[in-house]
């Protein structure tokens, strides 16, 4: 089987493309864009130099304009959901039990579920009044009044 220079090539960009699905990154996609190009002016009959040059040139090429714009596309960043305790930051609480300013702490209740809560500047919280979750430490909320 003799094949000429347009089908190695050929060959490569294929395998390279076959590759880049099986590897992150984008970097190979890029390899094999060249290397088609590359296909192509062999193709032409261009000599093997230009066909190393082409393959270059389309390689530095296609890095610096497809490949951002892969990532900008395909890659786009998802924004977390926080959950767990995290999905409590933020919220707003209503004391059960009243927050006292010593160390001691109080109770708060997030959506039907009751957590230890402590006042961040201290100061005391009747029961019955909103607040609102600063922080999470452990099981235990540390909370401000918006009242």
């Amino acid at each position: 089987m003799n094949l000429t220079p347009y089908q190695y090539w050929l060959a490569a960009a294929i395998l390279l493309f076959i590759l880049e699905i099986v590897t992150p990154g984008f970097v190979l996609a890029n390899f094999a864009v060249a290397a088609m190009a590359a296909s192509a002016a062999a193709w032409l009959d261009a000599s093997f130099n230009v066909q190393l040059i082409v393959f270059v040139v389309t390689c530095l090429v296609s890095f610096v304009a497809i490949r951002p714009l892969l990532h900008k596309t395909l890659m786009k960043t998802s924004h977390s959901t926080p959950t767990g305790s995290d999905a409590v930051v933020g919220r707003l609480a209503r004391v059960t039990d009243a927050i006292p300013a010593s160390p001691d702490g109080g109770r708060v209740q997030v959506d039907g579920d009751s957590w230890r809560a402590m006042s961040v500047d201290g100061m005391p919280i009747a029961e019955g009044v909103t607040v609102k979750v600063v922080r999470v430490d452990s099981t235990v909320l540390f909370v401000v009044s918006v009242n």
